[in-house]
């Protein structure tokens, strides 16, 4: 519980790392040189850290290196412009998370660049790993720092991490944890999971049709932390509606509970906020505040929630005109595209307040159209192209530009990593070219299957893994419509650049 004592510490000052002038660049490009605490020019107040990661990107470059105590990382050769660093300084006896710190760097030809890092400790909590799951349901534990997987599961669901490292998760109608692969029997199949760190305690979350009503049911144990294997789960009927849902997300810090569902006939998802004490919840009633996602103009979905260590509530928002068809023998998302002349495949990190009485920030929203055109040959485009039943020369698209995919979203699906002052969101989406008949060149759907992170100090958005589809896919997008084939016979795959 160490780490989870350490978060009630306020913020303080905590180290410096130095960038100096030590040696220069080339006649075009420059570099940087990073004193790590322990040497004459970096001040440094805390003495449990021996070890420094060090991370220097932007667009087209993105290096990490590792120092101890009293050494230097040079980042050299580099192309002039903006860059950020970050740091992260190590307990590797305890394998803590000491501090962290992040700064903003120009880079000049020829010259060295000369920074200070601010490290501060802002949080205790850190994810040892990054938790997904794949589209058949398949769960991947990949190394935070490294990003390579650590150990998979099939069919298992619902992944959280506790405050020692340890995985809960939910498999063959059972609640297990990677300590000792203890599990539990449930007796129905639950459909989501919450680990709160303030009180640790995992929560599972059943909802089952019953008197022509569809009742949402926490349960946990009557103890904290892992006593859900060895004590009896008490159920905890939340509240009862009557219209069928589509989509369900929920969390909890201490007493305060927050969830959202989309039902039949509602507009707009709402995300609401109640004190929540074990007992039924009146949505007219108790529910102390509700927002709405058109209320900051959003659209879409709710794909997960959760608190922050300092009371903030993340909401995942997904916007994806994709429908959800069975084909044997596997899932699949359809994108219909020749339906409406338009696509959407966006979404946004929303950060609200604790009472959710204001929104903090709306994270990389795609809040703009731009076209995506086809190229015709008049009569002559054939009658198998896209669409069948009529030709369109372009289409509508609610999607990122392509020089943008590193700093908006596809499709946030799961906050799957918590970092201090960091998340990594697994976004998924799709973007396109229509076919160009007249040079026959066929069209395409570019799928992404993304790993990102979200710096909650400066907000910026980051590219940290993207998979190709022959390793992982969040899902397993398809389009309506043979976007591929632009004549009978023509089975050269080359395509536009992606745009």
């Amino acid at each position: 519980m160490k780490k989870l004592l350490l978060s009630i510490i306020s913020v303080f000052f905590f180290a410096f790392i130095s960038c100096m002038n030590m040696s220069s660049g080339s006649s075009e490009n420059g570099s940087v040189r990073v004193a790590l605490p322990g040497s004459s020019r970096a001040a440094y107040s805390k003495d449990n850290a021996d070890k420094f990661i060090v991370r220097l990107y932007n667009d087209d470059f993105d290096q990490t290196e590792e120092g101890s105590l009293g050494g230097v990382i040079e980042f050299g050769d580099l192309e002039p412009g903006k860059y950020t660093a970050t740091a992260e300084a190590w307990n590797t006896d305890e394998n803590i998370l000491e501090g962290s710190g992040s700064a903003e760097i120009k880079v000049k030809a020829g010259e060295n660049t000369d920074c200070t890092i601010k490290m501060i400790l802002e949080g205790a909590f850190y994810s040892k790993y990054i938790l997904f799951n794949d589209y058949d349901s398949n769960l991947y534990a990949y190394d935070y720092s490294t990003c390579t997987e650590n150990w998979s599961k099939q069919k298992s669901y619902y992944p959280k991490e506790n405050n020692d490292g340890y995985v809960y998760y939910y498999s063959n109608q059972g609640i297990y944890c990677t300590e000792n692969d203890r599990h539990r029997y449930i007796e129905n199949s639950i459909e989501g999971s919450y680990y709160d760190r303030s009180t640790d305690k995992f929560w599972i979350l059943n909802v089952l049709y019953e008197n022509s009503k569809y009742n949402f049911t926490l349960m946990n144990s009557t103890n904290e932390g892992d006593s859900i294997f060895n004590t009896e789960i008490k159920k905890h009927k939340v509240f009862s509606i009557i219209n069928k849902y589509s989509s369900f997300s929920f969390a909890i810090q201490g007493d305060n509970l927050y969830f959202t569902y989309l039902g039949d006939g509602d507009d707009s998802q709402t995300i609401y906020y109640a004190k929540y004490n074990n007992t039924e919840i009146d949505i007219d009633d108790d529910v102390k505040k509700k927002i709405k996602l058109s209320d900051f103009g959003l659209s879409g979905k709710v794909t997960d929630l959760a608190v922050l260590e300092d009371g903030t509530v993340a909401a995942l928002v997904r916007d994806a005109n994709t429908s959800y068809e069975y084909s044997y023998p596997e899932y699949k998302y359809f994108y219909k595209i020749a339906d409406e002349g338009t696509v959407y495949s966006r979404g946004a990190l929303v950060l609200l307040s604790s009472g959710l009485s204001k929104v903090e920030k709306v994270l990389g929203w795609t809040d703009s159209f731009r076209t995506i055109e086809a190229k015709l040959n008049g009569s002559d485009a054939p009658y198998n192209g896209v669409p069948s039943d009529s030709q369109i020369d372009s289409i509508t698209a609610y999607i990122p530009e392509y020089e943008e995919r590193n700093s908006h979203f596809y499709g946030p699906m799961r906050i799957v990593a918590v970092r201090p002052k960091e998340l990594v969101i697994a976004d998924c989406g799709a973007n396109f070219v229509l076919p160009d008949y007249s040079d026959k060149k066929n069209g395409k759907m570019f799928t992404h299957n993304r790993l990102m992170t979200v710096n909650l100090r400066n907000f910026a958005i980051r590219c940290k893994k993207e998979f190709n589809e022959d390793e992982i896919k969040f899902q397993n997008l398809a389009v309506s419509g043979n976007l591929e084939s632009v004549t009978a016979g023509w089975t050269d795959l080359s395509v536009e650049d992606e745009k």
